[in-house]
């Protein structure tokens, strides 16, 4: 679907892409994760065939995305705000895609029960409803790849928990999504594979289940009935507020417990945030 291979992007002096290489499987959700500033955007931008790379090969559907209308018609672009005139009303802005790709955009719009809101200007919409209308907008052309360029920003959570239902039941249709961003709670629950991006290079691409299990010992978080008894019996554990933290085997920590009649009240495993910072030394939520 993509493939990237030694991509690197300069800006005058400033190297912004040093050398990246991933690829995003037909049919996966592939999360593109990494801080701020770390280069998302503009490898999006040279994926969308919106900018030209200084240096390396990008292929999506085995072409060159740049100026090649055949790609460009298998894929949507989905970024944080809208990017049309803000005194357009929902309707003439969907009216306006499904011209352009023939289709009647009705069914869609009441699939997403934007009916109520047609006659509402862009620039009167909440965020949420903001990314519906860029979501519908995208499935007007019926793409085969959808690019998400951090679609959640400046969504609330459960704003951002509907966008991603969506995204999950169209993966379900047969489409492909590639999304970008930095607030990882909900987008941990969906993706398929995963890539770590940070200060413009790949530090790591691949499984989701690979991200999280890079080491036979994960770390892991227990909130138990008897914390000063779970501690005589778990080697090298520490507290963290409420919770014991101990890198381990979970199936053989929990026999431990329960061996011993603590009852486990919650368990938690390593995160995407976890392994990011495990794996570059900062947090996904900084900024450079």
């Amino acid at each position: 679907m993509i493939e990237v291979t030694d991509l690197t992007k300069n800006y005058g002096r400033k190297e912004i892409l040093k050398g990246l290489n991933f690829k995003v499987n037909d049919h996966s959700i592939t999360g593109f994760i990494g801080p701020n500033g770390a280069g998302k955007t503009t490898t999006i931008k040279i994926i969308s065939g919106l900018a030209r790379p200084t240096s390396g090969i990008v292929k999506v559907f085995g072409k060159d995305p740049w100026d090649n209308p055949e790609v460009k018609g298998k894929i949507a672009v989905i970024f944080t705000n809208l990017t049309y005139p803000q005194e357009n009303t929902v309707e003439e802005y969907l009216r306006g895609f499904s011209d352009i790709y023939g289709v009647d955009p009705s069914p869609i719009i009441e699939e997403f029960s934007l009916i109520p809101y047609l006659k509402k200007k862009l620039s009167k919409l909440s965020s949420g409803l903001s990314q519906k209308v860029q979501l519908v907008s995208a499935l007007l052309k019926k793409p085969k790849l959808i690019i998400a360029d951090e679609p959640t920003a400046n969504l609330d959570p459960k704003a951002r928990s509907e966008f991603y239902d969506k995204v999950r039941r169209l993966n379900k249709n047969g489409v492909t999504f590639f999304i970008s961003s930095h607030i990882l709670s909900e987008l941990e629950k969906i993706i398929t594979e995963v890539v770590f991006i940070n200060d413009g290079k790949i530090v790591f691409s691949g499984k989701i289940n690979e991200a999280l299990n890079d080491s036979e010992e994960e770390e892991i978080y227990i909130l138990v009935d008897n914390q000063k008894a779970a501690m005589s019996l778990l080697k090298n554990a520490r507290i963290d507020g409420g919770y014991i933290v101990i890198k381990g085997n979970v199936r053989e920590i929990v026999d431990i417990l329960d061996e011993n009649n603590i009852k486990i009240i919650s368990l938690r495993r390593s995160s995407l945030d976890d392994a990011f910072l495990e794996k570059t030394g900062r947090n996904v939520q900084d900024n450079f």
